[in-house]
């Protein structure tokens, strides 16, 4: 059966991702968001970040990865929609406290992305370039994953990603995680029912102190 694999680095992509993927995926190995898609081969579930090799992929076996509901919960949170830009002409729609995904300059050339927390707004005005509005805005943010966590930074429009609040819809990554997490309902309901085949019902334990209460009264 395939191994987990972490992901080898590779060359800094551009801050702008377009088109954007269906869904993100923050991976196990550097714990940063990424483009991905995911399919279930062998009864595993194989997760595949856009733009890298294969041997990059990171794969769940239910058997010894999701032994119980919480690891199928945590493993449900590490998928989102994917984020979109934001648009240079609405840095208006913010407001402190929004979640906001950003590209984290890695000081290697390398760009991930990790997630922060809206602070403020420093307004200004917005500019023109080939007929487009360009916002010139600045972003305070706190750094909530990555290793500036906690940090507090000023940004500009064009490292900013919006985390949209809606639930992921992927029919694959759903029913996987849905069959799993069945399986422990399964498994408790046969617990339970086992126990209580186990168990001496009410009767019997009453019919068991009334045989010992007589023997007692014949001795």
């Amino acid at each position: 059966m395939p191994n987990s694999q972490k992901r080898k680095a590779t060359g800094a992509p551009a801050p702008r991702r377009c088109p954007p993927p269906r869904m993100e995926y923050r991976a196990r190995s550097d714990e940063a968001w990424y483009g991905a898609r995911v399919v279930v081969q062998d009864g595993w579930l194989r997760v595949m970040f856009e733009n890298f090799p294969e041997d990059a992929d990171e794969w769940y076996n239910p058997g010894a990865d999701l032994s119980s509901p919480g690891d199928v919960d945590a493993l449900r949170a590490r998928f989102r929609r994917a984020c979109p830009a934001l648009d240079d002409a609405h840095c208006g729609d913010l407001r402190p406290g929004d979640q906001l995904c950003l590209a984290c300059d890695m000081h290697g050339g390398e760009i991930k992305y990790y997630d922060a927390v809206l602070e403020a707004v420093e307004k200004a005005p917005h500019g023109t370039v080939d007929g487009e509005e360009r916002c010139a805005c600045r972003f305070t943010v706190c750094w909530t994953e990555g290793p500036r966590r906690g940090c507090s930074d000023k940004v500009g429009v064009e490292v900013v990603y919006c985390v949209l609040e809606s639930p992921i819809q992927d029919p694959v990554l759903t029913e996987f995680l849905d069959d799993v997490r069945n399986r422990f309902g399964d498994d408790q309901e046969e617990a339970t029912a086992v126990s209580q085949q186990a168990a001496p019902s009410g009767e019997e334990e009453i019919a068991l102190v009334s045989s010992l209460t007589s023997h007692e009264l014949l001795e």
